[in-house]
């Protein structure tokens, strides 16, 4: 286990906990809030032993999963949960059930890497939860604009928003299926005009599912083709059985035969 930041973009601890302070401010809230609904339609229908979350902040967002054994992992010690670098995890291969990630990949330095770690230790059929968010929507547009003052280095539109597509392809490389994807909050990211009710149980999210929501979460499963082995089918007739031997032709022979075949053509 490690308890380094490489994995994060500025590769310090300021951006974590620049992150966190952002989720308890009531727009992360709200934004958190949403998130947790989300997960709780979607979690219930995953199952299996072992669950492992990897987030940006220190709530817990796998309440609502049947699996009995959850793990956080943590960027930095908290109270509770294990430390470790996410491209470097101290899972076996094949060994986790749900992986859920959180934000990770949207301020992470190495997302793909990252992916491709958490892929390794997911078991054939297990199941990646990706939450992030879509640079296209409301506050992808946003955070265009903000990246071009002096804000651009606050959370969270210092992170990389990473477009759904582009990560389902990631996914898809790795051997995973997407199962789903669903989007939510369609509003502007205004605390104002987001309200007090989290935007995935009512309006536009809960009735329809556009891929403008300013956030998402993917469902993919992984998929390994097994391998079978192919086993030779051997005749019941003895290998030579069929061969006879042939008699070798002598060099004297072959030129008396010549030779009369020259004289009949004559």
């Amino acid at each position: 286990m490690h308890n380094d930041f490489s994995a994060l973009s500025k590769s310090s601890q300021w951006v974590l906990q620049d992150i966190r302070s952002w989720f308890a401010s009531d727009l992360g809230r709200h934004v958190l809030k949403t998130e947790l609904a989300m997960l709780e339609q979607l979690l219930p229908g995953l199952f299996g032993y072992h669950l492992a979350q990897f987030s940006v902040q220190d709530s817990v967002l796998h309440d609502a999963s049947p699996i009995q054994n959850k793990i956080i992992i943590n960027l930095e010690k908290t109270k509770a949960g294990l430390v470790s670098n996410p491209t470097q995890l101290p899972f076996a291969n094949d060994s986790i059930d749900v992986a859920l990630l959180h934000h990770l990949l949207d301020f992470a330095e190495s997302p793909q890497k990252i992916l491709r770690e958490v892929a390794r230790a997911t078991l054939p059929m297990g199941h990646i939860v990706i939450v992030g968010f879509n640079p296209m929507s409301l506050w992808g547009a946003w955070r265009t604009i903000v990246r071009s003052t002096r804000y651009k280095s606050v959370a969270p539109w210092n992170g990389a928003f990473i477009r759904p597509g582009r990560l389902m392809d990631w996914l898809n490389l790795l051997d995973f299926k997407i199962d789903r994807a669903q989007y939510s909050i369609y509003r502007p990211p205004v605390s104002q005009y987001l309200g007090d009710v989290n935007d995935y149980s009512h309006g536009v999210s809960r009735t329809l599912n556009l891929p403008i929501g300013s956030v998402y979460v993917i469902v993919a499963r992984k998929h390994v083709g097994a391998v079978h082995s192919i086993k030779p089918v051997w005749s019941r007739h003895q290998a030579f059985g069929r061969l006879s031997a042939v008699r070798s032709v002598k060099h004297d022979s072959l030129t008396k035969v010549e030779h009369d075949s020259g004289q009949r053509e004559r």
